[in-house]
């Protein structure tokens, strides 16, 4: 564990003008890309499967334009966000509301392992022995998008702690973000709300590109920085984050089960692929 105070040379410069910095901060990982162009992405815990795919894809595709992805290494959106950027073989940031002798949620403990091992960090204004509180989780989004140029939401409810960050991102006086819900969606309460009070509206990371100034960069047709071979593009393609079925990719692909399982095998052994219960797959 390192840890850096706010006179330190090495202290993330875009954190320090945020009202309030926290004075010091205790990091496991790299701490040299706290100082690198990231985006927070954020939302609700009890994420929708919408919620979960969009995460995703945002983290994804702006991970593939060079930026790093931040968040609170909570269930839900934040979750996916990190993993998101993992998946593309990024740096990710988590910034945590306890120290770190009290990891929260304890379900990600292989997320928490996972962000360190890929070169991300997971940071704490809290020394190690402190809990986990509401409060101290609603003090780190201040971190989360003091460390961002830009902060999207992707679900939230009426009252939550998204809100909040989105709070701290406009008294910071940098833009935020919110992809838009079914109005029957009660995570997307937050979001919609947020849209009519000035967030801005995003279909696609181009939105936040142009808002922030950043030129795009062009990535293969496939929108996959995995290499996958033609043979296996077209099964690929089917196969998502959830669990898809032998015999719904046999269906749609008009092909024999055998074949398709023998390709299957070794998009697996490849380690593109993970075969799971019900004789089903997702991508790695």
């Amino acid at each position: 564990m390192k840890i850096i105070n706010i006179e330190d040379k090495n202290y993330p410069e875009q954190l320090r003008k945020i009202k309030n910095p926290p004075k010091k901060l205790y990091i496991l990982g790299d701490e040299k890309i706290l100082s690198n162009k990231s985006i927070a992405i954020v939302g609700s815990r009890n994420c929708t499967r919408y919620g979960k795919k969009e995460a995703l894809r945002f983290s994804q595709d702006l991970t593939r334009q060079g930026l790093q992805i931040t968040s609170g290494m909570a269930m839900g959106i934040d979750t996916y966000a990190h993993t998101g950027c993992i998946n593309e073989n990024g740096k990710t940031i988590a910034v945590l509301g306890c120290g770190f002798n009290h990891l929260y949620p304890k379900e990600n403990k292989e997320l928490f392992n996972k962000i360190i091992d890929t070169g991300g960090a997971v940071i704490s204004e809290y020394p190690p022995v402190l809990e986990p509180s509401s409060d101290k989780f609603k003090q780190r989004n201040r971190i989360v998008c003091g460390l961002s140029i830009a902060t999207l939401i992707i679900e939230a409810a009426a009252r939550s702690g998204t809100s909040i960050t989105a709070r701290f991102t406009m008294e910071q006086e940098k833009p935020v973000f919110c992809i838009p819900n079914s109005l029957e969606n009660n995570k997307g309460v937050g979001t919609n709300e947020l849209l009519k009070k000035g967030a801005l509206l995003a279909t696609c990371i181009d939105d936040i590109l142009n808002k922030c100034n950043i030129p795009k960069i062009k990535v293969d047709i496939t929108g996959n920085s995995k290499y996958i071979k033609k043979e296996y593009q077209k099964i690929y393609n089917l196969i998502e984050e959830e669990p898809t079925n032998i015999n719904d990719i046999s269906k749609k692909l008009k092909l024999n089960i055998s074949e398709i399982a023998t390709k299957l095998l070794f998009m697996e052994m490849e380690g593109i692929i993970k075969k799971v219960a019900g004789n089903s797959y997702i991508r790695i």
